[in-house]
This record gives structure tokens, sequence and C-alpha cells, in this order.
């Protein structure tokens, strides 16, 4: 950076003849140092570059003695005379000239003839100037000015700087594009620029775009950096079939640097006007915390099609917390609840995933983390927002105590865990309390050519129930043994691909696992399920999710994985994983205790495959296929490219077969394609498609085109979509499934802002990998 640094003044003076706009020391990209050739010098086709920016700021100017030359100089008792090419330096600053008057006893001056004032990061340029050498004060006339670091340029018929560093514009314009290319710029009577809080202020102010006047402005506040301030932010504006023209105008205020708040009145055509808050506190004894949500009065659609609500009124709460005290205490609160199941389809635009949800989690959780043990309480339920998905079971509270243990090789570590659960519905479903224990103890053995793990641990439920909806009792108990032996083996040889040294691995593993039956016929289903099988499955000592289930078994898993990783850099180019499970006996405990046994005697093969050939390129692939069958019951298939320059590519195929063990579900295929491409430096074309494959039609697609230059971009975006929400399941060939559309488009003047930001959302929901930049 040394070396930048004192090559700056030498680049800016050497574009005099290649570059007219040298004297705002603009320097074209190929003249720039590759070290500050960043996105926003590659757009712009150059940048500003300060021929003070290693100054020592410790160089006070008020504090500095004043240097002086010129080629003449006269002295009339306090009066000092300078004459050609005047050179005045005090600390840090700089004035040049081509004459000066300077009067000792009241230490202020005039520079006429070309002047250039500077300080670090600041150029101000003029036809003449008055100053104080005691405070900094200057005002120049017909003058030009340059802030560095905010790429922003400009002029004035008067320009004035006042003691505390603010600049004060009149009669004349700023921009942030490049000056050759000054495609937009705000002209006003009067303009006021604190760099310090970095914040400017127009009045009387008009936007041009190409030198055409497009909106006035009265009074404007824009910022110079990227710290938060009061004030209204840029709109969003949006259309859809939904609800109509869609009109968003955030208000935001800066309370104090650890709380906010931000209020978002939303006019919807259709509907009426929603009213969205959010709170943010944070502290570092109580930790993060937000609290929002919204408000419609009336919404004037949904009465329409759901008379049968009777009231119009809509509204949605959320609270968020995290936090950590003391290194011991954590907590976190997840809170969310609607007005109505379709709450989120009709007045959430903005992400396609939120439109998804079948549930809102409402949780509120208090951890104790010590030496030797972890100990939580949570109270946890959900809002169903599907029509044919009943509410979950309400966890109030659930109360957990587990032995932390260090896991330290040859050393036997006790497994301790004892969890007491209450669980309550709105539903006429048995509820009750479960308490589950475990405990026993794990010696893991680690060499550095494998691994062995052997566990023997015994399991324990029990139950105290109201309203059983089975003949049995309403106090069931159960217990099971359960052992288990892990063990795998790490092989590794050199090789060479394409030139390039790898190391390659073998990594075969086995997991023995054995688990006495116990009879459960009695036992609610509260909080479990049977798990998807995949390749982790292999390893795992249930295939319940939940506590309600003391699944047995008597079976071998065995998996090989090898991997390829860099001699250079240790980064893994690839890995890939096969595996099955073989059962000795067959598994009789159910999910539903009417089920009969499961008797094959192996799983279905699992396999992973990933590969990374380089930065840019990965491929993801997971399958589950049925040796018995021959079918391919599970598969997923990712690629995704990247290029420097922005580019995104995906191309995506998932498919899941029903299975009895797991689910009844339909069978679902579809495809998955997507795209941000840059055409040229100016635009790009993105897109983005979920195509249904067993029922031939585009679920899901989007397509848009953006123009981005130095210093403005525009977003045009076009969405269609079914209306799926409140169905698990949906059928796509279903003729009453509407099909949604929505146009949305963003606006940003850089450096100034825009409006918008709903189509930045919907980017990045349905482009995987594509990251919103500044430039």
């Amino acid at each position: 950076m040394l070396g930048v640094g004192l090559a700056l003044p030498l680049l800016v003076s050497a574009q005099h003849d290649e570059s007219g706009q040298a004297h705002l020391d603009w320097v074209p990209e190929k003249s720039v140092p590759e070290a500050l050739r960043d996105k926003r010098c590659r757009s712009c086709g150059g940048r500003y570059l300060d021929p003070l920016a290693e100054s020592d700021p410790a160089d006070d100017p008020e504090t500095a003695d004043i240097r002086a030359q010129a080629s003449e100089s006269e002295l009339q008792g306090d009066d000092v005379y300078l004459r050609g090419g005047v050179s005045v330096d005090q600390g840090y600053r700089q004035l040049r000239g081509e004459d000066a008057h300077f009067d000792r006893s009241v230490r202020q001056g005039t520079v006429s003839g070309g002047i250039t004032l500077r300080e670090p990061g600041v150029l101000l340029r003029g036809k003449e100037a008055q100053y104080s050498a005691d405070t900094g004060e200057a005002s120049i006339r017909d003058s030009e000015f340059v802030l560095h670091e905010q790429h922003l340029h400009g002029t004035a018929t008067r320009l004035r700087r006042d003691a505390d560093g603010l600049l004060f514009v009149e009669g004349g314009e700023l921009s942030f594009c490049a000056p050759d290319d000054e495609q937009w710029a705000i002209r006003a009577n009067s303009i006021e620029l604190d760099v310090a809080e970095g914040l400017g202020t127009a009045r009387g102010a008009k936007l041009d775009l190409g030198g055409i006047p497009v909106l006035y402005l009265p009074w404007v506040r824009f910022p110079l950096d990227d710290r938060r301030r009061t004030g209204l932010l840029w709109p969003d504006l949006s259309s859809d079939t939904s609800g109509g023209l869609d009109i968003a105008v955030p208000v935001y205020f800066n309370l104090a640097p650890n709380y906010d708040l931000l209020y978002v009145p939303r006019y919807i055509q259709e509907r009426g006007t929603n009213h969205e808050l959010e709170a943010r506190y944070t502290d570092r004894r109580i930790g993060f915390w937000s609290v929002g949500g919204a408000y419609m009065p009336e919404d004037d659609r949904f009465q329409r099609q759901r008379p049968e609500e009777g009231d119009r009124e809509r509204w949605l709460s959320v609270v968020k917390h995290n936090g950590l005290f003391d290194q011991r205490w954590r907590s976190r609160v997840d809170y969310s609840k609607a007005s109505d199941v379709d709450y989120f389809k009709d007045l959430d635009t903005s992400n396609l995933e939120n439109r998804r949800r079948t549930n809102l989690l409402q949780l509120g959780s208090l951890d104790y983390l010590g030496d030797d043990w972890l100990i939580g309480a949570d109270i946890q339920q959900y809002q169903s927002l599907a029509d044919d998905i009943n509410n979950d079971y309400q966890k109030l509270p659930q109360l957990t105590a587990r032995f932390r243990g260090d896991n330290t090789p040859f050393e036997f570590d006790p497994i301790v865990l004892a969890q007491y659960s209450y669980f309550d519905t709105d539903d006429d479903r048995v509820t009750g309390q479960r308490v589950y224990m475990e405990g026993g103890a794990t010696y893991p053995m680690l060499w550095q050519s494998g691994f062995l793990k052997p566990t023997a641990k015994y399991r324990y439920l029990e139950y105290e129930l109201t309203n059983p909806d089975n003949a049995g009792t309403d106090s069931p108990t159960a217990g099971s043994a359960l052992a288990s032996l892990d063990g795998g083996l790490y092989f590794e040889r050199h090789t060479a691909l394409a030139g390039r040294g790898l190391l390659q691995t073998l990594e075969p593993r086995i997991f023995y696992l054995f688990s006495e039956y116990e009879n459960q016929l009695d036992q609610p289903d509260f909080d479990s399920a049977e798990l998807t099988f995949s390749y982790n499955q292999l390893f795992r000592e249930t295939r319940f999710s939940g506590r309600d289930r003391l699944d047995d078994a008597n079976q071998l898993s065995v998996g090989l994985t090898t991997r390829y990783i860099s001699d250079e850099d240790g980064r893994e180019y690839l890995n890939a994983s096969l595996g099955q499970i073989y059962y000795l006996d067959d598994r009789r405990v159910r999910l539903d205790p009417r089920d009969g046994p499961l008797d094959q005697s192996s799983s279905e093969m699992a396999a992973e495959v990933n590969f990374y050939p380089n930065k840019r390129l990965s491929l993801r692939n997971s399958l589950v296929w049925d040796p018995d069958s021959g079918n391919m019951n599970a598969g997923n298939l990712q690629a995704r490219y990247q290029r420097g320059d922005g580019a995104v590519f995906n191309v995506g195929y998932s498919y899941r077969r029903p299975l009895t063990l797991v689910d009844r579900d339909i069978v679902t295929a579809q495809a998955h394609l997507s795209t941000y491409y840059p055409i040229n430096d100016r635009w790009r074309v993105f897109a983005a498609l979920n195509y249904s494959v067993e029922s031939n039609t585009s679920i899901e697609d989007m397509f848009g085109i953006e123009y981005d230059s130095c210093c403005w971009r525009i977003r045009l975006l076009h969405l269609r979509y079914f209306d799926t929400a409140g169905r698990q399941n949906p059928d796509f060939s279903d003729p009453d499934l509407e099909r949604e559309y929505s146009t949305q488009v963003q606006v940003v003047l850089k450096g100034m802002g825009g409006f918008g930001s709903r189509v930045t959302d919907l980017l990045e929901d349905m482009i995987r990998g594509f990251h919103d930049r500044d430039y």
C-alpha cells in the first residue's frame, strides 16, 4: 500500500494529457493501480485517486506552521502579496493558485487564478477563494469539488467551507456518476454536505436524468455513506394479480446507536392500507430483540373472497430474540402469529419461500451452559397455515437436562439425559405428560488411521395421559436397552490428475446397532415421525424423530467414502459416499402401532457425490436406489457455475417416489433452472424456472432485465407462480389452482438509494448463489 500511496500524486498529475477530468483527480481504469481496481472502478471506467490519501492525520493544520512559496513576494506591514505559482501548505492542507494576498493580523487571505484547495478526501477548485488560516474556512467562486471516498463531484456558483468542515453549495449541482459520464445529477439552490456525519441536504432541488428535470424536491436529505440515520427511505413499487398496484414508503427512525424503528405504510390497490412496524433493540446484557408486525383495518378483496371469515381485519405479530449472558445463559424467542391462514399468501409478495410456509413457529427457550451440564427450558407451539394440516402439539413446557461430555479419546464418557414434556392441543386429541430418560456410557477411541466408538445405554419412557384415544392405559411405560459399535478406517495415497497433485482417501465405515423390542401399542405420537432415508441415516441410533418411539434394531450399516484433496492448498475437489443397512431382524416398532413389521432384509442404497473442480463450479448429487425393485426412490442433483463478473448458472433436478415406510405423498419430480447473466458491462438478464415434470407445467417462473451503469441501475422483473398456500400436496394439473402474476421494478441511483428492494429479495430467493452488489 505504501507504493500505491506514493504513486498517487504522479498518477494524477500524469493524466492531464490523457483525460479532460484529471483536474478532478479522475484516473481512467487502465491507469489505476491493480490493488485499487474494485467493482466501482470497473463499472465507472476509472476512479478518483486522492494524492493526500497517505497524509498523516496528526499533522493538524490548525497547529501547524504555514509554508508559502511563489515566484514573487512583497511584504507591506501585515500584508503579504505572492505572485506567480503560489503554493501554501499548512499541515495536511494545501492551497494552490496564481496570486495571493494574506493579512497576517487576522490570518486571512485571498487566492486567485485557478485555485486548488486540498485536504485528505476533499478537493475544491475555483477562480477565486477567501480563506482563514486559523479555522480552515474558505469561500470559493465558480468552483468544482470532489469527495474522493464518496465518489461524489459537483459544481457551485459559490462554494463555502466552514470551520467544522461543512460544505455549502450555492447554485450548483452534484452527482455520484463519473465526471465524463454524468447520467443523473441533483441541481439545487443550496446543498449542504456534512462529510463527518455522512449526510447531504438539498433545498429547492431538481433531479435531472440525462439533463432532463424529472422530479422537483423542495427539500431532500441523502446519505454520503452507509451509516444509519432517520428519514424517509426509498419506496417499493410493484403490481400483481393478488392485490393490484402495491406501494410501500418506509420511514426509518435512528433513535439511538442500539435501537431503531421502521414504519412502512403500504397501499395495496384492491385491499387497503397495511401498516407495518419493526422495532429493534440490542444490549450486551439482554441480547438482540426485534418486535413488530402489521395491521390492516380492512381488506376489501379478502372480504369478497372469504366472506365466511366475517372480520376484515388482518394482522401479523412477530417477536425475535437472541441473547447470551455471561457466556452461560442463552435465550431465544421466535414468535409469529397471523390473523388467518392466507395472510402470507395475500400480503407477502417479496419472498416465495414465505408464501409456501405451512406453519408459524412460536418458541421461547432458555438454556444454561454449565461446565458439565446443559439445562434448557422450551415453550413451543405452531400456528397452522394449511387447511389440510392439523395444528401440531404444544410443548408447555419442555425441560431438558443433559450431561456435557468432553468426548476425550480413550476415556469413558457418561451419557445422562432427562427430559420432561407437557403436550397440549386445541383439537380433540389425547394430551398429557411425557418423561424420557437415558443413561449409559461411551468409550471413544481415536487413532490417526481410524476410530472405534462403542456405546451402551438404556432408554426409558413414561406417560401420564388425559383423554386417551385408545382403550389402553393412561400411564403407559416403555424401556429398551441399546448398544452400538461405530468404527472406521482412513487409507491415503498420493495420486495426480491433469498434472495436479492430489491426496486420495478411502474411508470404510461400519456401524452395528442393537436395541431391544418393547411393545408400545398404548403410546401416543406427540412429536415423532419416521425419518426420510438418506446416507446420513445409515449411522443414526434411531429411525424416528422425537421421543415417542423406542425403535427396535438389529442391523449393520456399511458405508464407504472417498475424497480427493489438493496437495497444494488442502481444498477438497471430490467426495463420494455409498452405503446400505443390512437388517438382521424385522423391525416391529412402528409410528402407527397398527402397521405391520418391516421385514426387508436390507435398506435401499444411498449415495452422495460432491464435485468441486474449481472455485466456480460445484456439482452435488444424492441418490436413494432400491436394489430389490430396481427403482430410484429419491434423487437430487444441483449444479452451479459462478463467474467473477457476477454471472450465476444453476441447474437442478429432484425426484421422490412415495414410500410406505416414510409417507404416502404423491410422486414429485421437479426441475430447476436459473441464471443471472451479464450480456456486457451494462446489460444483464436473469431468469428462473421451477418445472413440475409429473404435471408437465411450470409452477414458478421469473424473468427480467437489468441496466447497470456507473451511477444508476434499473431492474424490471415479471413473476408467475401457482397459489399453493394452504395446500400440503398441491395438484398442479388442477384447473381450479390459480396462477398469480407479479411485475416489479427497481431503480437505484447509486449514492442516493432507490426503490424496489423486493426485487432483490425475489432474486436471492429464486437464483441460488445470487448476491446483490453495490456497484
